[in-house]
């Protein structure tokens, strides 16, 4: 029995991992309709995993259920996005403002060689936005906040959907580098108030970019899927 139950566990889990990547990469794309019959014929599978992956999906607000009961990758809208980079800004603001009150010297020189790379390496997008990433995954770790990372990585994944609908232009790279070393000068100078306010900014400068690139791919606010 326990084992049965193991893998009726693991099999949920590979089902959300799939299905959680796929909406989030927009292999899946918005309005997409879920079958439970299709999906456990293409991941091999029965459908008790399945079901309980995608109740763990819709969970996370990934996907959403029709007025009759199908389910479909969540759409994606300007409105949407502008909500999710407004909580971004807030709970990034925290963060930067923290880790500004917290930061230890050693914390210092890790973010300015974190600052120094980027420069070094803006001709090439990937590693931009990698470094980025470590960027702000530093300022959490030296916040502490276990909290506000918590909230922040439960909008990562609808956060990523949108960025994967925008190419990065050297412009936005350049500017973004500004924005982190405005955001790193205010740390290394322990004002939160300041880091606060850049890295809001910040952020605000990401959405209206995010708005701009991804233009007429946004669907306009709808009132929910059907199953028509």
């Amino acid at each position: 029995m326990a084992g049965a139950g193991a893998r009726r566990i693991s099999g949920a889990q590979f089902v959300y991992q799939h299905l959680r990547d796929q909406i989030i990469s927009l292999a899946l794309a918005p309005g997409t309709r879920l079958s439970e019959v299709e999906l456990a014929a293409d991941l091999g599978v029965s459908r008790t995993p399945v079901r309980e992956g995608l109740n763990r999906v819709l969970s996370e607000d990934l996907i959403e259920q029709g007025p009759t009961g199908g389910m479909f990758v969540r759409s994606l809208d300007p409105d949407d996005l502008r909500e999710l980079y407004t909580v971004r800004s807030v709970l990034e603001g925290v963060i930067a403002r923290e880790a500004a009150e917290n930061a230890t010297e050693r914390d210092i020189t890790e973010l300015r060689d974190l600052m120094e790379k980027m420069s070094l390496l803006i001709e090439h997008a990937g590693e931009v936005v990698r470094l980025g990433s470590e960027f702000h995954a530093a300022l959490a770790r030296i916040a502490g906040n276990r909290r506000v990372s918590q909230l922040l990585q439960q909008i990562r994944g609808h956060i990523q959907r949108y960025r994967n609908l925008t190419t990065q232009s050297q412009g936005r790279r350049r500017a973004a580098i500004v924005e982190h070393r405005a955001i790193f000068e205010a740390i290394a100078a322990r004002s939160g108030a300041s880091a606060e306010y850049q890295m809001r900014l910040h952020v605000e400068s990401a959405c209206a970019e995010a708005l701009t690139s991804a233009g007429e791919r946004l669907a306009p606010s709808s009132d929910g899927a059907t199953d028509e």
